[in-house]
């Protein structure tokens, strides 16, 4: 089985109170990603039951975004409740589902969380230890001005990036997120991507994962990722 994208969740967002996203439908050992962000950059967010940080947090003006990710042991899993330390800033979550993942060990040969307020974007490249590798791209965006995003990678490998998921909501302030995802067919690094929203939002978090299939080669797991 190849990796890829399989669902997004509802992005769900509240004026203070800590929200619990709901993980869209999925099946044992697929992988699951949470993104997080609150409008107030020094409330924390603790770690949800059963789930591993991995990235963040990131802050960029006024959006604090937090990353964490879960391998799911069953079909019915529990929503994570994003249990922030303060209800005064807006907050925002979405859960992406990520299919075809190495089913033991560290599921990311690589990753990284990047945050800025220009459009277009530039986030930070990332290391792809193999050919012909999933890539999946998933923002999570202040204001809901953008309904649309074109991921471009420096060099042109992948040549083109698919739109699986971009959806806004009006809550408070309003937000948005996306998933997009492409195949890398040669081995190496990737320089800064571009992130070109159809209107400009006011601050965005893009965490960009390379996911280990389950035909990584021994030694290649968790190469430039998070341990």
């Amino acid at each position: 089985m190849a990796v890829a994208w399989q669902a997004t969740g509802t992005l769900l967002g509240s004026t203070g109170a800590d929200i619990t996203p709901v993980i869209p439908t999925h099946a044992i050992n697929d992988i699951l990603v949470l993104m997080a962000s609150s409008r107030v950059i020094t409330e924390t967010l603790l770690t949800p039951s059963g789930w591993t940080l991995i990235a963040g947090p990131t802050n960029t003006g006024s959006w604090r975004t937090y990353a964490f990710y879960r391998r799911a042991v069953s079909a019915s899993e529990t929503n994570p409740l994003c249990d922030w330390s303060a209800a005064v800033g807006e907050k925002y979550g979405v859960v992406h589902n990520i299919r075809g993942v190495i089913s033991a060990g560290n599921p990311f040969a690589s990753l990284v969380l990047s945050a800025d307020v220009v459009d277009p974007g530039f986030p930070t490249g990332i290391f792809v230890p193999q050919d012909n590798m999933f890539l999946g791209i998933m923002g999570i965006v202040s204001d809901n001005a953008a309904s649309a995003v074109t991921i471009v990678a420096a060099g042109g490998d992948p040549a083109a990036f698919t739109s699986r998921s971009y959806t806004t909501i009006t809550t408070g302030a309003d937000a948005g997120q996306f998933f997009s995802d492409g195949i890398k067919l040669t081995s190496g690094v990737i320089a800064a991507f571009t992130s070109d929203f159809n209107a400009a939002p006011l601050a965005w978090a893009i965490l960009t994962v390379v996911p280990n299939p389950p035909s990584t080669p021994s030694g290649w797991i968790g190469k430039g990722g998070w341990f």
